[in-house]
């Protein structure tokens, strides 16, 4: 394997830079938000209606939570955006790699 990768440095570069690449494509269209709620999502709603309802018969009522979910997946968004830039570099420069080095 070493000595494959000694006798084509170039293909191996172009091929790792195009991997990357491709990876990156598929977790941006496999990241897109859905036009429907989850089966999670449909849970959490249900819990959170049913809670607001159990706290307003108490009689007073408490302050709001914080919402850890909605702080959970704006994180996971912004992860997701920088490793998907980090993995375009990455490949651009692999790929220009395997073109531009010298012999």
């Amino acid at each position: 394997m070493l000595e494959w990768f000694k006798r084509n440095k170039k293909l191996a570069y172009k091929i790792t830079g195009v991997n990357f690449l491709l990876m990156a494509l598929v977790l941006l269209f496999w990241s897109q938000p859905k036009e429907s709620f989850s089966e999670n999502e449909k849970a959490a709603a249900n819990v959170a209606r049913m809670e607001a309802q159990a706290s307003s018969a108490g009689g007073s009522k408490p302050s709001a939570p914080p919402n850890f979910m909605q702080e959970h997946q704006e994180t996971q968004k912004k992860q997701l955006r920088i490793f998907l830039i980090i993995m375009v570099i990455a490949g651009a420069g692999f790929l220009g790699y395997g073109f531009l080095k010298k012999e």
